[in-house]
Formats: structure tokens, C-alpha cells, sequence
């Protein structure tokens, strides 16, 4: 049941108004969060949010009109639906200039009828650089119950030391990496490994500026919690609810997933043949055969990279052999790293894996070739060669979205 709309406040000759957008949770195929986001006029005229904070003369003033905003919004999130989901407040510095005013914006909020526990402040991390009081009046919120984001991660001068530090519930990134991930390759490849990161600090991953289809597939590959843009619902005070927004996200799920399906029954045969060309090799290398004519199966796969000998210590026997099929010249830039005789690889997964189990054929993760800077996996088996312990390796080109 939907209930009136509160009054509409003043502060300041500022008209305040509230307006909502769903922030939606890709696993769970539904909203969990709405975040506020002021509405501001002056004499009947629109005011950018921050030209409204821009206009106030001290910290103080804008506090104020922090904790009026607040309080606003807080009565137009109370005027729909919300239980189990979250209240995003985007916080001014000012609100977090001294503890007495981060502990006046904790006692508003409460006194307007949400737990701390209900409640996502969203923190500028532009905000937090070389504020040391403004961290510690966040570190207070986040002790007295609220869960704290780190909000525009990925713009101008982002920190991982302020992220670690904070140790935020949630981490928003800024719709200029999602852009800059439909326009490159490289930065959509980085994306699943910033969202692990963060992971691995601690804290869920919000993809904003999600806007096209694209933008979803995207989201949904970079393994990231929730997203939010005008795709998912474009800011109202009554937002749109699952109804109409979950058939649109599962309609990109069905796309990604039909697209997945295919590309990894393309890696698996891949993989297969190359499976095959290697165990031919090593049987080979086992029989005495040369190492550059037992190697020809795999150097005339399309997708095989090199092969190369490691001895029992991870030491590299020889020169790569490179692949016998057609290729770009190699890049004069990375001639540096182009011998790798005698290189050790000891630290590799690939080796420790296959002298761990001799006989047994291992894969790598993919990873960057430090080579050709070229994305690979690595097959790789211990085998004996005139009674000696070697380490039989071989890297295939992984396919790049």
C-alpha cells in the first residue's frame, strides 16, 4: 500500500524534493536497495545538488541542510514498501567534518524511524583524500551500526590505500570505468579483476551507469553484486518496481548465458585438441625423439603460443619453440623478454603442479604471459627423460572477449 507523499521542506529558500532509483542485486533478481537523490529548487528553478550545497556560506549551513535532506528523504523512502532493503543517503563532507556532526546526522536518522543497520551512507571518495577527521567520523558511523560506500571509485585520483583502510561495506564504481569498459577491450578485461579485489578487501561491488544492454552483459560478466542506471529504473519519486524490471535483467542473463555456452564448447574443443597433441609430444620426448621434431604436433595447433623444456628445478632448458603457424611479427618493444634460456619458473603453478604429480597433465589459470604480454593458459606434465626428471610445458592462446 502506498501512502501519501510527505510535505515538501524548505531550507535555506531551497525547496527540497526527493527522488528514488533502485539499486538491484543481479543474483538475487530483485531490488534491495533505493538510493536518494535530491531535488532541489529555488524559486521554481532546478538546482544541480551540489550548486544547492555550493550556495551556503559554512560547514555548519550545509550540515544543516544535510540533516534536512536526510530527514526528507527518509519520509518519501518510508511512503513505499521497503522492508529488506537498504536506504542509500549520499553524505556532504560537512556532515562529516567533526564527530559532533557525524553524531547529530547518526541521531537524525535515527529518530526518523530507520535502524543504522537499514541505512548505506555513500561517501565521496574524492572526499576522503587527506582528511584524516572526515575517515575517522566515517569509522564512527560505521561503529555506531551503518554500512558505509565508498562512492565514485574509479575516477580521477582512486586510492586502494583510503579503500583498505576504510574497509567499506560496499564500493560504487563510477559510470565513467563502466563507459570506458564498453570502449575497451583492455578495461573490460580489468573489470572482473577490480570486482575480485574488492572482494577481496571485504566489500560488495556497485556498477552504476547502467544504461544499454550492453552495459548489463557487461555487469553480469564482471561478477559484480548490484548495479544500478537508467536500464534498471530512471529516478522517480514512486520508482518502478520488479515487475518490470526483473524480465528486463533476465533477458540478458538468457543472452549471456546462451553466449557463454558456446564460447566455452569452442575453449573445450580447443583445449581437447591441444590435450591430445601434448600428451603425443611428451610420449615422444619420453621415446628419445629430438625435442624440436617431438614438439611439432603442438607448434602446429592454431592456438599453441610455444613450447619449452623446464628441468627439475624449474630451470628452462633451450630456447622456447614457437608456434609453426603464422603470426604477427613480434613487438620490438618486448625484445627484452624474448630469451628466456635458462629463465626459472620454479614460483609457476604450472611447475609446482606437474612436479607435485608426475604424469599427470595440469592447466593454468589463464594469466598474462610475461613473454608477449599475450593472455594464456599453460598445459604442462612432469615426465622422465633419460632418467631425469623434466617438466614439459606448453602455453595456448586464450579467446578475448
Amino acid at each position: 500500500m502506498t501512502l501519501s507523499a510527505p510535505p515538501t521542506p524548505r531550507f535555506a529558500g531551497l525547496t527540497l524534493g526527493s527522488h528514488f532509483q533502485p539499486i538491484y542485486s543481479l543474483p538475487h533478481r530483485r531490488t534491495v536497495g533505493m538510493e536518494a537523490l535530491l531535488r532541489a529548487s529555488r524559486d521554481d528553478k532546478p538546482l544541480d545538488p551540489v550548486e544547492a550545497y555550493q550556495g551556503l556560506d559554512s560547514l555548519e549551513q550545509r550540515h544543516q541542510l544535510d540533516l534536512a535532506v536526510c530527514q526528507h528523504h527518509i519520509r518519501g523512502f518510508n511512503t513505499f514498501p521497503h522492508e529488506n532493503r537498504w536506504l542509500f543517503l549520499n553524505m556532504d563532507a560537512a556532515s562529516l567534518a567533526q564527530p559532533a556532526h557525524a553524531e547529530a546526522l547518526a541521531s537524525s536518522i535515527i529518530q526518523a524511524g530507520l535502524p543504522p543497520s537499514s541505512v548505506v551512507l555513500e561517501v565521496p571518495e574524492r572526499a576522503l583524500e587527506s582528511q584524516e577527521q572526515l575517515i575517522d567520523c566515517v569509522k564512527l558511523l560505521r561503529q555506531a551500526g551503518f554500512l558505509i560506500a565508498i562512492d565514485d571509485f574509479g575516477v580521477n585520483h582512486s586510492n586502494l590505500d583510503r579503500v583498505c583502510m576504510l574497509e567499506p561495506d560496499l564500493v560504487k564504481f563510477d559510470r565513467n570505468l563502466l563507459r570506458s569498459a564498453v570502449n575497451q577491450t583492455r578495461t573490460r578485461n580489468l573489470l572482473p579483476r577490480l570486482v575480485h579485489l574488492m572482494h577481496e578487501i571485504g566489500a560488495l561491488v556497485v556498477e552504476e551507469g547502467i544504461e544499454t544492454e550492453k552495459d548489463v552483459l557487461i555487469a553480469l560478466e564482471s561478477g559484480c553484486d548490484l548495479v544500478q542506471g537508467y536500464y534498471i529504473s530512471r529516478p522517480h519519486e514512486q520508482p518502478e518496481n520488479d515487475i518490470i524490471i526483473t524480465p528486463r535483467i533476465d533477458a540478458r542473463w538468457d543472452e549471456l548465458m546462451v553466449r557463454e555456452l558456446l564460447k566455452r564448447k569452442l575453449t573445450r574443443r580447443q583445449l581437447e585438441l591441444a590435450r591430445q597433441s601434448f600428451v603425443q609430444t611428451a610420449i615422444a620426448l619420453m621415446q628419445g625423439t629430438p625435442f624440436l621434431h617431438a614438439a611439432t604436433p603442438m607448434l602446429n595447433m592454431p592456438d599453441v603460443i610455444r613450447c619449452f623444456l623446464l628441468d627439475s628445478a624449474g630451470r628452462q632448458i633451450g630456447q622456447n619453440l614457437n608456434s609453426l603457424q603464422p603470426s604477427a611479427p613480434e613487438d620490438p618493444k618486448l625484445a627484452p623478454l624474448t630469451d628466456t634460456t635458462g629463465a626459472i619458473w620454479s614460483r609457476r603453478a604450472y611447475f609446482q603442479h606437474a612436479i607435485d604429480q608426475p604424469g599427470v597433465l595440469y592447466m593454468s589459470d589463464p594469466y598474462l604471459s610475461m613473454t608477449d604480454t599475450r593472455s594464456c593458459v599453460t598445459l604442462s606434465m612432469a615426465i622422465e627423460i633419460d632418467e631425469a626428471m623434466h617438466v614439459l610445458c606448453a602455453d595456448v592462446l586464450v579467446a578475448r572477449n
